[in-house]
């Protein structure tokens, strides 16, 4: 047979881990709990890469608006990529042969 005095001297052990079982649930899963904490941690990493990444980009495009604003061979260069043409020249338009391939699709202007 089993000691029932034992079973007393253990509850006050069973009460104090099923509290910290609970605290320990409670601050993994509660909000901004651990598991939240590790998620809004790789949230803010990939926020500040895409934050960098547009940093970078903006850079970029200033740099561009100010060779386009002052830049006379970027300005012909942007005018060329528009298929503009200087004013006394000629241009030739030369139709695709019948017995020539298909030629793959030109991929789209990055969008801006």
């Amino acid at each position: 047979m089993r000691d029932p005095a034992r079973k007393k001297r253990r509850l006050p052990l069973y009460i104090a881990a099923g509290l910290v079982a609970a605290a320990l649930f409670i601050s993994l899963f509660r909000d901004m709990g651990v598991v939240d904490s590790w998620k809004l941690r790789r949230t803010e990493r990939q926020l500040r890469s895409e934050v960098d990444q547009l940093r970078r980009e903006n850079a970029l495009l200033k740099r561009t608006v100010d060779d386009l604003r002052g830049n006379p061979a970027a300005i012909e260069q942007e005018a060329r990529r528009l298929g503009l043409i200087k004013e006394g020249e000629n241009v030739i338009v030369v139709p695709p042969r019948q017995d020539a391939r298909p030629q793959p699709a030109s991929r789209p202007a990055a969008k801006r």
